[in-house]
């Protein structure tokens, strides 16, 4: 019995996942797609292993604290879930989380935000791994909508990203429009890392003068949906979730809401051009 306990704990352990690490890339390879990774704690701190990274990572460069999970792929490691651990950006987020933590239990049942509405406080990262706060977007007009990369509803997800192209396509015809900006958040954060969001994106030709792709910290994102309306659940999988197209004033205030994953560029340009239309006097 003792040997099959030993066996059984052994089995366990060898199966367990490998646990994230914190370090600093370095010696970015391009041609090899692979950087140096030296981590800053643990048994491993200070000892630097080659790892394999996906392509949006190694476009990124990441010049900062990183956190990681190395595994092994064919054989060799690999860096993978790359996100920011720098410690001022995870101050700042944690507050920010904590805040609209409360504010969302402080609502009640009634969380969702209607028009006149302040837009959510958040604290993320874009498809670049820079820090990004609400205070960042203000001033300029806003489309936001959410997706997952890993979607496989061409009606969905695809489809709103498509939409999403095709607006930028057509506010680019409208030199009075240059400052609208567009935002897309991802709800599946534990895939979609700043990486993994610029490799999507550039798989529809995404302007990222003007469209950035956000991720964060899942329970944040939860709550961010919550507060715009976005309703999911997991089945067989995936993640079966509505759409809509949030649109957002300079001032950061809901301004209108278009539901499902499509709607009409020209239209939604139309609008974004009557909004910044000056007030008439009464």
């Amino acid at each position: 019995m003792k040997a099959i306990l030993c066996l059984l704990s052994a089995s366990l352990f060898a199966a367990a996942e490998p646990a994230p690490q914190v370090g600093q890339f370095s010696n970015f390879e391009a041609s090899a797609r692979t950087a140096r990774f030296t981590p800053s704690a643990g048994a491993k701190a200070g000892v630097p292993v080659t790892v394999a990274l996906q392509p949006g990572d190694l476009e990124i460069a990441w010049a900062k604290p990183i956190r990681c999970t190395v595994v092994q792929r064919d054989g060799k490691p690999s860096a993978e879930g790359v996100i920011s651990a720098e410690p001022e950006e995870l101050r700042q987020e944690q507050q920010v989380v904590d805040d609209l933590r409360r504010d969302t239990f402080e609502r009640g049942r009634i969380v969702m935000r209607g028009a006149n509405d302040l837009m959510p406080m958040m604290a993320m990262w874009d498809q670049d791994g820079r820090f990004r706060l609400k205070k960042d977007f203000l001033g300029a007009p806003l489309a936001i909508n959410f997706i997952f990369t890993s979607c496989q509803n061409a009606r969905m997800c695809p489809a709103s990203t498509s939409a999403m192209r095709k607006l930028a396509d057509e506010l680019a015809k409208r030199p009075a429009l240059a400052n609208v900006r567009l935002l897309t958040i991802t709800f599946d954060p534990e895939v979609d890392t700043p990486g993994i969001l610029r490799t999507y994106a550039q798989g529809y030709g995404i302007d990222f003068k003007r469209h950035s792709f956000l991720t964060g910290r899942e329970a944040h994102i939860k709550d961010l949906m919550r507060h715009y309306g976005i309703l999911t659940t997991r089945s067989d999988g995936t993640i079966l979730h509505n759409a809509a197209l949030v649109i957002v004033s300079p001032e950061g205030r809901i301004v209108q809401r278009r539901e499902g994953a499509v709607f009409d560029s020209a239209e939604v340009a139309d609008y974004f051009a009557r909004l910044a239309e000056p007030a008439k006097p009464r």
